[in-house]
């Protein structure tokens, strides 16, 4: 989305950087049931910035009650540590399903998962085959963003792409075409950009954040 890429940025200060949004975000279904379902469950796992804040949001309506949060990594964590909300737990790879195979069970069986309509379900099925109780709630819309034809001729001419989720994959492919070299974020949206058929993905090892991301996109440029 624009303006959320500044963490990138500012990791690729000696390149020509040029910040085109596929997605932005509009309100949920499930919105209205948030506050509720956060004070009736155990933890609350948050997978993306947005998500983050959107939870963020609904906490202050309530005036900030104790919670217990576990995020999917380092960026989503930074996003409620900035708003006074520290996370008790990341996985050892930033990942919803190393989050599902990791989370404690010590934490309590309720869990509520606040997510994107259009977020895999990843997350949530392998909690519950692990014995949780998991509440999905869809609190955001994920919506292609509007270009105007600049952006799109602009888009034409990029050699390398960097994609942050399979959504913003999908988007660009649909308008632009899958000729450029994809630099992705993490194995799901390696996944995605194979099926939308590119020839040249480049993948960190793992899924480590926004510094495996930059210098991979160093290395590819």
């Amino acid at each position: 989305e624009l303006g959320n890429n500044d963490g990138l940025r500012n990791l690729l200060l000696d390149y020509n950087c040029i910040e085109l949004p596929c997605i932005a975000f509009g309100p949920g279904k499930d919105i209205s049931l948030l506050n509720d379902a956060i004070l009736s469950h155990d933890i609350i796992t948050i997978t993306s910035p947005q998500s983050a804040q959107v939870f963020i949001n609904a906490w202050n309506d309530m005036n900030k009650p104790h919670v217990k949060v576990a995020t999917v990594g380092k960026g989503t964590s930074k996003v409620l540590i900035s708003n006074g909300i520290n996370p008790v737990f990341e996985p050892s790879d930033s990942t919803g399903e190393c989050l599902s195979n990791e989370l404690p069970l010590t934490y309590g069986k309720k869990v509520l998962y606040p997510a994107s309509t259009i977020a895999e379900t990843i997350l949530q099925d392998g909690l519950i085959k692990r014995g949780f109780e998991v509440t999905r709630l869809n609190t955001y819309d994920t919506i292609p963003s509007t270009w105007t034809n600049e952006q799109l001729d602009i888009a034409k001419l990029i050699d390398i792409v960097t994609f942050a989720s399979p959504s913003t994959i999908k988007i660009w492919t649909e308008r632009v075409g899958n000729k450029a070299h994809a630099v992705v974020i993490g194995p799901i949206s390696a996944v995605a950009a194979k099926k939308y058929g590119y020839e040249n993905i480049y993948v960190p090892e793992g899924s480590k954040g926004l510094k495996a991301f930059s210098d991979l996109i160093k290395l590819t440029a």
